[in-house]
């Protein structure tokens, strides 16, 4: 069992004393004080789930144990983890994929294999169960069911390099940052209504981002100013907490701040209150990316489930927003123009910008002509399974399929 205790207490007082003799003195005192009090008398100890590019690890921060999860990845960077369903996710930006396996390292599997570009933050609705990532290439955030289904582009407006991503679903909120030309911390209900700009001064390459439930409030990182700050869920009450040489992610457990650092290669920990305290809970390490304290308390089971009940009644995706849910359809659904280029086969929605995934041909698949090899080609509506279905063929430039 783990066993953890703080205690957050703040005030101030002063004295005035006067004592008369001979003389008079006078003397004023005051007094500012500080103590911080937590505690936690249940639950598994926590567990540091990060990625190295070339793998994932977990570490335990109060002994520093060190074990290995996934291994022989290309270029993992961003991570996230299901508790109740014992899942991790990550995505890599070489493969262009974003990948799923158990806690265990078992089972792995792809969730989104196509219409990725730099897919750089993902953050798992552990109470709606869905997966929303970043994606700085195309400047959008997606959302999806946890297997990839119903896959829908939910913010793409006025968006440069979204990159750290991070949920409240039991407030239906999603924050994430922005480190294009003009760096911002945003949030908007989780069904995309509702955005809003929390940050926007003073910032440079916003890369990690956490969400301190207990404590209402969010961390984020910034590796150009070499700061770790604090805010109201909000954006008021900004302050600075920690300076560091390259941090790049952050998580929080109870009253401690972890993040990984590029410069010192390195996994380290401080008071999230002071930001005194610091620690390095692992350093020599390959390429540590982003991280997650991996613990029951840091998804919390307590918020409603707005889609519950039949899937809140809708046919595709049920997305939670502050007060409610939408209905939601994927991307592409209803209508979509469907072009080919001589390298690729691409998609433009007319309900969002363009993107080349997610289309349902009638008999699932799609066919094209290729006048380099004279052959027709078919794929599954996904892109895979790739296959030649007739060759030999002579100047072959159009392809009409019977409904």
């Amino acid at each position: 069992m783990y066993l953890s205790i703080s205690l957050s207490l703040c005030g101030s007082f002063s004295v005035s004393l006067s004592v008369s003799i001979s003389f008079c003195v006078s003397l004023s005192l005051y007094l500012s004080f500080c103590i911080y009090i937590s505690l936690s008398l249940s639950g598994p100890e926590p567990v540091l789930l990060f990625a190295n590019r070339i793998d994932i690890r977990q570490v335990l921060p109060h002994r520093s144990e060190y074990t290995l999860l996934l291994n022989n990845l290309e270029n993992a960077i961003a991570l996230d983890f299901h508790h109740s369903r014992e899942l991790v996710f990550w995505s890599d930006v070489t493969l262009d994929r974003i990948m799923k396996a158990n806690l265990n390292g078992s089972n792995v599997e792809e969730v989104v294999s196509t219409g990725l570009e730099s897919p750089g933050g993902l953050a798992i609705d552990w109470i709606h169960d869905k997966l929303y990532w970043t994606d700085s290439g195309t400047s959008r955030i997606e959302v999806a069911n946890l297997d990839g289904t119903h896959r829908k582009v939910l913010i793409w407006q006025s968006m440069e390099k979204p990159r750290a991503i991070a949920l409240h679903p039991i407030e239906g909120k999603i924050y994430w940052t922005d480190w294009g030309n003009t760096p911002r911390i945003e949030y908007s209900n989780m069904d995309g209504s509702g955005r809003r700009i929390i940050a926007d001064t003073n910032l440079f390459w916003p890369n990690g981002l956490t969400i301190d439930y207990a404590g209402h409030r969010m961390y984020w990182v910034d590796a150009k100013h070499h700061v770790i700050e604090r805010a109201d869920l909000d954006g008021k009450n900004r302050k600075a907490v920690i300076s560091l040489p390259h941090p790049f992610a952050i998580t929080v457990f109870e009253d401690s701040l972890y993040w990984t650092d590029w410069h010192t290669k390195s996994i380290n920990s401080a008071n999230k209150f002071t930001g005194k305290n610091q620690e390095i809970i692992r350093n020599k390490l390959h390429f540590p990316m982003d991280i997650h304290t991996l613990h029951p308390q840091r998804q919390p089971a307590g918020g409603r489930n707005r889609c519950g009940t039949n899937n809140g009644g809708c046919s595709h995706l049920c997305l939670p927003s502050s007060k409610a849910f939408t209905c939601a359809c994927p991307t592409g659904l209803d209508k979509f123009l469907l072009f080919a280029r001589r390298t690729d086969i691409r998609r433009i929605s007319f309900d969002t910008e363009d993107m080349s995934d997610d289309v349902v041909p009638p008999d699932g698949h799609i066919y094209w002509t290729d006048v380099t090899t004279d052959s027709i080609s078919r794929a599954l509506w996904n892109g895979s399974k790739q296959e030649v279905s007739q060759t030999g063929l002579l100047y072959c430039t159009a392809l009409l399929q019977s409904l």
